[in-house]
């Protein structure tokens, strides 16, 4: 995580041209996966709701042509032990920090920019991503648990308003393609998003002879709109 957030800060401050125009943004997607165990799989399918700052500056380089902030919320659902939706209700399951960097190339067509975006997350995950799948009853039946690898740790004050472990926190890459389409002069923008949130998750794989751990590095895919509104 440090490493990551270094490389990003130099990055930021090497730009040295002035900012052109700042915005705010609303973004909503949707992500889903299938993660097969030795025994049975699980799929995993959850939306997300974004709000960024984006600033873009007044000149390209060739590094990037802009960074954002943002809190993203996702969408989640309790789950009991073994698969069983509950009510569940708690701000910090699902809530991240991000940071985005982008670069966007005009089109021919005016109005129209594409490009490659990089984010980086951190924040707690939700329990959807969180979900034990029973394929039987009774004694001898075997199940799937699927979590995320939680790999980093959580602020002193998080910890004890929410009762969350050391290492409670989840910190990933989210890399995407953005196509963006301006309109009224640049004061809003609407953006299709294609991307791939890589996670790592830990299974455990069970039956009736024996329990079965391992890590799985998965890809996501993620498809999404944003929409901006520039404020200066």
């Amino acid at each position: 995580m440090t490493r990551g957030l270094a490389i990003l800060g130099l990055i930021c401050l090497y730009q040295n041209t002035a900012v052109a125009e700042g915005r705010i943004n609303g973004r909503v997607d949707f992500n889903h996966t299938d993660i097969e165990g030795v025994y049975s799989g699980v799929t995993l399918q959850w939306q997300g709701i974004d709000v960024e700052f984006e600033k873009t500056f007044d000149k390209n380089n060739v590094v990037l042509s802009g960074i954002g902030f943002g809190v993203r919320r996702e969408l989640f659902y309790g789950f009991t032990g073994f698969g069983v939706r509950k009510d569940v209700d708690r701000w910090d399951e699902g809530t991240y920090l991000a940071v985005r960097i982008f670069r966007y190339f005009e089109l021919p067509k005016k109005g129209w920019s594409a490009g490659p975006s990089f984010a980086l997350l951190y924040g707690v995950p939700g329990t959807t991503l969180d979900r034990t799948v029973l394929s039987g009853y009774g004694a001898g039946s075997n199940y799937l648990h699927v979590f995320p690898m939680r790999n980093v740790g959580v602020p002193p004050i998080v910890a004890t308003e929410t009762g969350l472990g050391n290492d409670a926190a989840l910190f990933y890459p989210e890399v995407s393609v953005v196509l963006r389409r301006q309109f009224a002069n640049g004061g809003i923008s609407f953006d299709w998003i294609g991307g791939v949130r890589i996670i790592r998750f830990g299974l455990v794989d069970s039956n009736s002879n024996r329990d079965v751990f391992s890590e799985h590095q998965t890809f996501i895919p993620s498809i999404g709109l944003r929409v901006g509104f520039r404020v200066f």
